[in-house]
């Protein structure tokens, strides 16, 4: 049941971030090794980022691992204890669960990329874009110079965060601009060292986004071409395609080609109405306001 919750409660965790975390403090526990991380994933978002709560997502943490010790294979599980205690207002605490995790880790330098990366994203999830940003850049130099490591997935999921956050704040600095750009990057060059066909062609997507707030639609294009081909090679995505062909439209208004932007908003918008998802909907409204039309 607890893997179950798991699973199911990233649908709603954002719409009814209260209710998924009295669930999650209601789960049996202790809950097995291999959930640890997964819990601390959906806990730490959901109470830490959407509640605003970390000292509540600090506790759960606290509770889910207490009496137990860290091993090679569940290290990361204490990363993201960390990563709570340290929002929380718990620093020594903090450096004690990361601690931990380094010494339990079977490779001591990618455990330390791990707690860093889940502190990082912890703070940009948490509003706190330009203390995450700092860290981030810093991790993910050394992220790129590790290759093929454990975290890598931490990585891609964090420089998607980032470059989602930038990209919609309605202006930027220029550092941010270029931080954004290479966060968006490094997002698509994770997830092919790590992820499946579909993260890859959704970094893509992301791309495409960072592109057009550049205000370089060709390159955005080009993003969309490429992640409509990976779809088209490897399976169906129609809500990605949607999503696409609404980043296209607004592609081709910054190239002042009325006629395509007119035809793919027309395509997009017929395909978000057959939608039956509330939810689905309302982001759809919130990336269409975000285009430019003609």
């Amino acid at each position: 049941m607890l893997e179950t919750l798991l699973d199911e409660g990233w649908a709603y965790h954002d719409a009814e971030s209260e209710r998924l975390a009295r669930e999650l403090e209601a789960a049996p526990l202790p809950a097995p090794p291999q959930l640890w991380r997964k819990f601390l994933d959906l806990s730490n978002h959901t109470i830490g980022e959407h509640l605003a709560d970390w000292p509540r997502a600090s506790r759960l943490a606290d509770r889910l691992l207490a009496g137990q010790s860290p091993e090679p294979a569940t290290a990361g599980a204490w990363a993201r204890l960390a990563a709570a205690r340290l929002l929380a207002g718990d620093p020594i605490g903090a450096l004690v669960a990361e601690t931990e995790c380094v010494a339990a880790a079977a490779d001591a330098r990618d455990a330390l990329i791990d707690c860093r990366i889940a502190a990082a994203t912890a703070l940009i999830g948490s509003k706190r874009v330009g203390e995450g940003a700092a860290l981030y850049a810093v991790v993910l130099g050394l992220a790129e110079a590790s290759g093929g490591k454990a975290s890598d997935r931490a990585i891609a999921v964090a420089s998607n965060n980032l470059a989602s956050e930038l990209v919609e704040q309605p202006s930027r600095t220029a550092a941010e601009d270029a931080l954004m750009r290479r966060a968006a990057a490094a997002g698509l060059a994770f997830w092919r060292r790590c992820g499946t066909w579909v993260q890859e062609e959704r970094a893509l997507y992301l791309l495409a986004l960072v592109a057009n707030a550049l205000g370089e639609p060709e390159d955005a294009l080009k993003h969309i071409e490429t992640s409509l081909g990976l779809i088209a090679a490897n399976g169906e995505e129609p809500i990605d395609v949607t999503f696409l062909t609404l980043a296209r439209a607004n592609a081709l208004a910054r190239l002042g080609d009325a006629e395509g932007h007119r035809r793919e908003l027309a395509a997009a918008d017929a395909d978000a109405a057959a939608w039956d998802n509330p939810g689905l909907k309302a982001w759809y409204a919130e990336e269409r306001a975000r285009i430019r039309t003609l």
